[in-house]
């Protein structure tokens, strides 16, 4: 199959052209045992527009949940949350997989963003259970989503005081880098996960949370792996 596929080549380090257009040089038998590289530009670009679309529709359509309830104080939340977590956090990590200085600061003004929009949404959802008068932390979507929330304040606090291209404490700790890239993985997979189950919470149209999780599981592969 490899032989057949115009796009691929052998030589003494055997190379690799994946489906966004990037050539990634592996050992002679490592087939499938490689780093992917770079998105390609226009890969990178039209992701961004997914997360864009994604984070005003489905958030949009999360905010006005259950059917008929229409938009109120409580709909900033799952719609602050969708755009923070999802679009602009997931834009971070496309970014900072471009590489160089350069999406490395755009990489950190994108997550500070998502920070700030997250952070909004948590506070809109506890002045909006003060004003009701409903317990807090009551659910399994409510913890894990406070939990992403707080790793994701740690991990912007390393990115913005370590790990800093400028002026980072120890930018160039090769451990420090690697688990902070592992942590905002699984930040994004908890908080993901969390927003579905928020979602499920509201609605009980199996429409309305497929076209909320579907998206969410296609972009873990492309995103955060």
């Amino acid at each position: 199959l490899l032989a057949d596929n115009p796009t691929t080549t052998t030589t003494a380090n055997e190379s690799i052209t994946n489906s966004l257009g990037t050539t990634i040089m592996v050992a002679p038998g490592s087939f499938g045992k490689y780093e992917p590289g770079p998105p390609s530009t226009a890969f990178y670009v039209i992701m961004l527009i997914v997360f864009a679309v994604f984070s005003l529709g489905c958030g949009s359509m999360a905010a006005t949940q259950p059917p008929g309830a229409g938009w109120r104080f409580f709909s900033w939340h799952p719609f602050l949350m969708t755009c923070g977590m999802v679009g602009l956090f997931g834009a971070a990590i496309m970014t900072k997989k471009r590489g160089g200085y350069f999406h490395t600061k755009v990489h950190g003004m994108l997550t500070m963003a998502g920070l700030v929009l997250s952070l909004v949404g948590l506070c809109v959802i506890y002045i909006n259970k003060e004003r009701i008068g409903s317990s807090h932390l009551k659910s399994t979507h409510a913890i894990v989503g406070l939990f992403a929330a707080v790793l994701s304040v740690m991990l912007g606090g390393v990115g913005a005081i370590v790990l800093h291209p400028d002026f980072g404490m120890d930018n160039t700790n090769q451990v420090v880098r690697t688990m902070h890239a592992f942590g905002a993985r699984v930040t994004l997979m908890l908080a993901w996960f969390a927003a579905v189950m928020g979602l499920n919470q509201m609605t009980n149209d199996s429409v309305v949370v497929a076209t909320y999780a579907i998206p969410l599981l296609i972009f873990v592969p492309i995103t955060l792996l």
